[in-house]
C-alpha cells in the first residue's frame, strides 16, 4: 500500500502538459532509455549505509521502549501485582507506543537493505505488525486484568532484531 501512495504522489506530483512544445526539445529526439523515470527502483543501501539508517529508524521506538515496557510495564508483570495507580502511570509511559511501533514498521518498509538482511527485516516488520493491537491496548489498559490478561498480547521476543542488527554489523541493542 505504501508503494501505491508513494507511485500516485508522484505521478500526480508532475506537471500536466496540454499542447505539445512549440519548439523542438532537445530530450524530444532522445532515446526514451536516457530520460530520468520515477519508477528506476532503488539501488540497495550498503551494509554500513544499512546499519546507519536502521540506528536512526529504531531510536524514537527504543526510547518509547525504555519509558513504556521496561520502565513501567516489565516491572509490574514480574512483579506479579499491579495497584490501580499504577495504570495511570503505564496510560502516561505509554501513550504513543502503539504510533511509534507502527511508524517503524513503515519505515523499516519503505527501506531498500542489503540483500543478506531482506528476509529478517521482514521478519521484524511482520513481528511490528502483529504487535500493534497489544501496544494500543497498552496504551490504555485501565486494570489489573487489562494487563496481565491482554485481550492482544505482545509476541515473544524473537530473534529479527539481533539477526538484522548482525546482518548490519550493529552490536546487541544493549550496547547502543
Amino acid at each position: 500500500m505504501a508503494a501505491v501512495v508513494g507511485l500516485t504522489a508522484c505521478s500526480s506530483s508532475e506537471p500536466e502538459e496540454s499542447a505539445a512544445p512549440t519548439s523542438p526539445s532537445p530530450l524530444a529526439s532522445a532515446p526514451a532509455s536516457t530520460t530520468p523515470t520515477a519508477s528506476a527502483s532503488p539501488k540497495a543501501l550498503t551494509r554500513e549505509e544499512a546499519g546507519k539508517k536502521y540506528l536512526e529508524l529504531v531510536k524514537p521506538v527504543n526510547a518509547m521502549l525504555d519509558k513504556c515496557y521496561f520502565g513501567k510495564v516489565l516491572p509490574l508483570l514480574e512483579s506479579g501485582g499491579s495497584t490501580s495507580a499504577d495504570f495511570p502511570k503505564i496510560r502516561k509511559a505509554c501513550a504513543g507506543m502503539g504510533k511509534a511501533n507502527r511508524t517503524f514498521a513503515d519505515d523499516l518498509e519503505a527501506v531498500k537493505w542489503p540483500a543478506a538482511a531482506r528476509k529478517d527485516v521482514g521478519r521484524l516488520i511482520d513481528e511490528k505488525r502483529a504487535d500493534q493491537l497489544a501496544w494500543e491496548e497498552i496504551e490504555k489498559v485501565r486494570t489489573h486484568e487489562d494487563l496481565f490478561n491482554p485481550k492482544y498480547p505482545l509476541t515473544d521476543a524473537s530473534e529479527a532484531a539481533a539477526l538484522v542488527r548482525a546482518h548490519l554489523g550493529l552490536p546487541p541493542r544493549s550496547e547502543d
